[in-house]
């Protein structure tokens, strides 16, 4: 009796892990690519998901993302490979998403930078002054900041600057 219960639980133990066989690499139909589960296509309607990393590093992605409203902080820290410019800005409305400093361009050795943020699709309320605050920074290298002397960040409305 308790050797047949032994052997029943020893069974059960081991084919438990195994509860769909056909989909188990333990399956020889799925040793070469055989079998197993097929990959489904996506509908024609459904939108297309734009990668991060286009497959053509030469393809040009336009930016569709605006200026922030106004930049309320900036400040520029120095770390021990170059710095961190810090900006925080204040939108008009909540929900603006994926936001960063761009760099426009560098001039007499003033690095420009334009704090731009992605408006929700939708309106989604006004809400109140810091539930519209978005904060990114900026990583500067040593070689970059070797030529540079003030950085000034730009938004819709006004412009800080700070020196490094």
């Amino acid at each position: 009796m308790r050797r047949g219960f032994l052997l029943t639980a020893l069974i059960l133990t081991t084919t438990t892990g195994c509860a769909r066989l056909a989909d188990s690499p333990v399956n020889p139909l799925n040793w070469f690519g055989g079998g197993g589960g097929t990959q489904e296509a996506a509908a024609p309607g459904e939108a297309e998901i734009r990668p991060l990393v286009p497959a053509n590093p030469r393809e040009i992605v336009v930016d569709q993302r605006g200026p922030v409203e106004t930049i309320t902080a900036l400040s520029v820290d120095r770390t021990p490979y170059g710095a961190l410019v810090t900006a925080t800005g204040q939108t008009d409305i909540q929900g603006y998403f994926n936001a960063e400093l761009v760099p426009v361009s560098i001039e007499d050795g003033t690095l420009t930078l334009e704090f731009r943020a992605e408006a929700p699709p939708a309106f989604t309320g006004l809400g109140s002054p810091r539930s519209r605050l978005i904060t990114v920074a900026y990583r500067l290298d040593a070689a970059e900041l070797a030529t540079i002397r003030t950085v000034r960040v730009t938004s819709a409305r006004n412009s800080r600057s700070a020196r490094p």
